[in-house]
């Protein structure tokens, strides 16, 4: 199957997002420390159907922690985190946010676009993929709340399909904050939650993280997950970042009636709006440098209307942005 080649990062910055004066260089020589998860948990296993993998891009569900950064990472990913700190802000699900800081650190913005982490990404993922098209996927960062006990984020999936979950800061030194997923489908979180009953306890899984720099991999829109606040006071940084599936034809999952309600209303539409023409553009550049020569005119016809389909799915989407509400599932 065609795979699309990379968007570059917007060379106009928006409106409302000052840089950082004091911004470390990222080196990947210096600030990487990449490993492998020793363990995967797959779709099937938390309980999908085979229709269900099938519409997904591989069968990831979440993996054991895994090294990202080294100690050097580390320390440059903190002071960004805490410099970028100050423009947090809040919505429905999450308390305490910073969107959007890779277009503030250039340090924030060439990690979270690594061709290196990537690669590892996509060698565990089991799927070839690329850094998010959409700026606001990429470099999310939660901190904790303000109020000891408020949970970080609520039960969720992601408005993408695959991203990783950074600890920014030693979640050891810590009490409380544990990141957790539950051990089934979303569907099942859905009945569960929606009959106003807890979730059951052995379901409820807290990946061990052996400190700053681990990460969990996950397929975020068919992993329920969230953060549980602190019990004490104290810091607590984690970053996500976003990926797309390089295979042309794999649909996609943008939530942009999400993105609509948590990111600035200037930004998530021209966003989502780039993302969709340059998934067409490559849906088009694939038909005009692989040509079919063929006397299928029935596929040759949809191939040009899944563009148009796709086009104006997005447009749609765009004009009714405003009728949204954010989901998630609760604080369980």
């Amino acid at each position: 199957m065609p795979r699309a080649e990379p968007l570059a990062f917007p060379t106009e910055l928006p409106e409302g997002f000052p840089r950082l004066e004091c911004d470390p260089e990222f080196n990947p020589g210096i600030h990487l420390a990449l490993e492998k998860p020793e363990t995967i948990v797959t779709l099937q296993e938390l309980g999908y159907t085979p229709g269900e993998i099938a519409d997904c891009p591989t069968d990831l569900g979440i993996t054991s922690c895994f090294r990202v950064l080294s100690d050097e990472g580390v320390a440059c990913l903190q002071a960004v985190a805490r410099s970028l700190a100050r423009y947090a802000r809040s919505n429905d699900r999450i308390p305490r946010l910073v969107r959007g800081g890779v277009y503030q650190s250039r340090f924030l913005r060439d990690f979270c676009l690594s061709p290196e982490v990537a690669e590892a990404v996509s060698g565990i993922s089991g799927c070839k993929v690329l850094p998010h098209s959409i700026p606001h996927q990429l470099g999310h960062l939660n901190y904790n709340p303000e109020k000891v006990g408020e949970n970080v984020d609520k039960w969720h999936t992601d408005t993408l399909r695959i991203d990783y979950v950074l600890f920014v800061t030693d979640p050891n030194e810590v009490e409380g904050g544990e990141f957790q997923y539950f051990e089934g489908t979303k569907n099942e979180m859905q009945a569960i939650t929606g009959r106003g009953e807890p979730l059951p306890a052995d379901r409820v899984i807290s990946p061990s993280l052996p400190g700053a720099g681990y990460a969990v991999l996950q397929q975020g829109n068919m992993v329920a997950h969230r953060a549980q606040g602190l019990r004490q006071a104290g810091e607590r940084i984690t970053l996500v970042n976003g990926y797309v599936p390089r295979e042309i034809g794999v649909p996609d999952f943008t939530r942009f009636d999400q993105l609509y309600l948590a990111d600035p209303k200037h930004v998530a539409a021209s966003e989502y709006a780039r993302h969709i023409a340059w998934i067409g553009r490559e849906m088009l550049q694939a038909q005009i440098e692989r040509p079919e020569f063929t006397d299928d005119r029935e596929r040759l016809a949809g191939q040009l209307e899944a563009v148009t389909a796709l086009l104006s799915a997005a447009a749609a989407e765009i004009r009714a942005a405003e009728d949204a509400r954010m989901e998630h599932f609760g604080d369980g």
